[in-house]
């Protein structure tokens, strides 16, 4: 078992249950290989850790974190002290006798209120996506070297034989978009 010789503290400037006063807290502990683990409420304010508030690396923090919501996250190297206090005889997070709870990487999930002004901005973007599409079937049709079709300057299967082919040099192979080029090509009275 590797033996943890420091550990990373998240201070943060946060309020006060009145909202009028700022308070420096410890909201969670990370280990050197990467696990994170949060701190409860009860145990967040950086008065409560005697031997943390000791040190002179918690001046320079506190002389840092002038605001609320500030944040700083500092190695700390641990002394017999700290290592009795912080980590239990197996290497696990505490304090005191307070085993602290892993943070678990989770994918970001929105809130409730937030839904609907995902669910319409995806609606947005899509027709967007749809309006640019038709601009470019639009574009894409111009340069078709067939005339319109109006049922009088060719035969029907040798037009379609030709659209086809002009199909095929521009890679458009999906039936929807061909409908809308082939749309692009009918005269009134052709399309009937």
């Amino acid at each position: 078992m590797n033996k943890i010789n420091k550990l990373q503290f998240t201070f943060t400037v946060r309020n006060t249950t009145d909202l009028k006063t700022n308070v420096l807290c410890i909201t969670s502990i990370g280990t050197p290989d990467g696990h994170v683990y949060a701190v409860p409420d009860e145990y967040q304010p950086a008065t409560l850790h005697k031997e943390i508030i000791k040190l002179p690396v918690f001046n320079n923090v506190k002389n840092s974190l002038k605001k609320r919501h500030q944040t700083r996250k500092i190695w700390i190297n641990l002394t017999e002290e700290l290592t009795n206090i912080y980590l239990d005889e197996g290497g696990n997070l505490q304090i005191g006798e307070f085993y602290l709870e892993e943070i678990e990487d989770k994918p970001q999930t929105t809130n409730v209120a937030e839904q609907p002004l995902i669910k319409m901005l995806e609606k947005l973007l899509e027709k967007s996506q749809n309006q640019s599409e038709i601009k470019n079937i639009g574009k894409i049709a111009k340069q078709f070297i067939i005339d319109k079709f109006n049922g009088k300057n060719s035969n029907a299967d040798q037009w379609i034989t030709s659209f086809e082919k002009e199909c095929e040099r521009f890679d458009i192979s999906d039936d929807d978009k061909k409908i809308e080029i082939l749309k692009s090509f009918m005269d009134k009275g052709a399309a009937d």
